[in-house]
């Protein structure tokens, strides 16, 4: 069937025109006719399909919304095609505020936009359909501040926040960088409200704390931590023994210290044992200080003692051979004649200055700077000169 509309050309050709065709469908015959008038005959079906209408893209109305909001559905699901959309694409087109705004599945009729921040958003959805023709349309988001108020900071032993829900609130601790770098951090807690730390020595320590919650707000204050030596600690020793750390039960541990108070004359709540650390694999120092009848023994005496009684007199006295035994600070006098090394515990003598061996060796042990350089030459060479004029020939 067609239009009487439809107008025809050339039909005594092989080829036949026509124009102004309707939407329907249509039957032609075509018959050839040779120089014998012998004649055959065959049909063809045309098609006139309607016009293609270009997609429509719709996102639904602009919308206000209200923070905290962890992240908004953009729909374009009601978007419309005459045939099918076979594509979609939100696209960020404008936005006056912080950063951080992602859109998961931007490809796809409904998206997912996260890290929204205040502020204005423009939304473009393009949407294609079979025949490559597109539509967009834009959607408006505006985010405001909810009724909370900016995050404060309160820091003294712990970060606190006021005005803000905590579950949403996120913590980061940052040592400033002229602050010592000895301390360990412990339990992750550099992302918590409390920081938890170890390992410090003396000085003085800054710590940053940022506070932040899910709408990009933040705010941040300082912390000052001063380490100050510790005033018993001239009055501590070290006593290194020949055992692993591994291999020093609680019960050994408290044997030594029942050995160490029978040996001094003290009760065993008066040694204080501040703690144990492994030297090496197979040795282990106590840390420990003792509380006498006049109060607490000067650490220089207590390390004389001890080095008197378990490196020469009493040597098999404790459960462990004694390889050492220092006060914890270094508080050699070196003759006044050099400086105490606190890595070695023992006297850096002055230039033309040595130590005594014999007072090391037959006297109280301590390293010195007793003896003149000079001195012991002048007396080497006089003592061998005496000893080739007295050899007979």
């Amino acid at each position: 069937m067609y239009s009487y509309a439809t107008c025809f050309q050339d039909v005594r050709s092989p080829f036949l025109q026509l124009s102004d065709l309707q939407e329907g469908r249509y039957m032609f015959q075509l018959t050839v006719t040779d120089s014998r008038d012998q004649q055959d005959s065959d049909t063809v079906s045309v098609t006139v399909l309607p016009a293609n209408k270009a997609p429509v893209a719709i996102t639904g109305p602009d919308r206000q919304l209200l923070l905290p909001l962890n992240s908004i559905t953009l729909n374009g699901s009601d978007s419309t095609d005459d045939q099918a959309i076979i594509s979609y694409q939100w696209d960020l087109i404008r936005y006056h505020g912080p950063p951080g705004l992602k859109i998961k599945d931007a490809n796809k009729a409904v998206a997912i936009a996260t890290g929204l921040r205040s502020g204005n958003y423009k939304f473009r959805l393009t949407v294609t359909d079979q025949q490559e023709e597109t539509d967009s349309a834009v959607l408006t988001l505006t985010i405001k501040e909810g009724e909370q108020n900016q995050a404060s900071i309160n820091i003294s032993n712990m970060g606190s926040v006021s005005n803000s829900g905590t579950a949403n609130v996120s913590f980061l601790w940052v040592r400033d960088e002229q602050s010592p770098a000895a301390g360990d951090v412990l339990y992750g807690s550099d992302h918590e409200a409390f920081l938890y730390i170890a390992n410090l020595v003396e000085g003085t320590y800054l710590f940053q704390l940022r506070v932040s919650d899910i709408q990009g707000r933040s705010s941040m204050a300082t912390a000052t931590v001063e380490v100050r030596p510790d005033p018993r600690e001239r009055e501590e020793v070290e006593l290194e023994l020949q055992v692993g750390m591994a291999q020093v039960s609680q019960q050994q541990k408290e044997t030594v210290v029942r050995q160490l108070a029978a040996l001094l004359h003290v009760l065993d709540s008066d040694i204080a044992l501040k703690g144990l650390h492994g030297q090496s694999d197979i040795s282990t120092v106590f840390r420990f200080s003792v509380q006498g009848p006049d109060g607490t023994f000067p650490g220089p005496k207590l390390a004389r003692l001890l080095r008197n009684q378990l490196l020469r007199e009493k040597s098999d006295f404790l459960l462990f051979k004694v390889l050492r035994v220092d006060t914890v600070m270094c508080l050699l006098l070196c003759s006044e004649r050099g400086q105490c090394d606190p890595i070695t515990k023992s006297c850096s003598c002055d230039p033309l200055w040595m130590d005594n061996p014999i007072r090391r060796l037959l006297d109280d042990g301590e390293s010195n700077c007793d003896w003149s350089v000079l001195y012991v030459t002048i007396s080497c060479f006089v003592t061998i000169n005496f000893l080739n004029v007295n050899v007979p020939d």
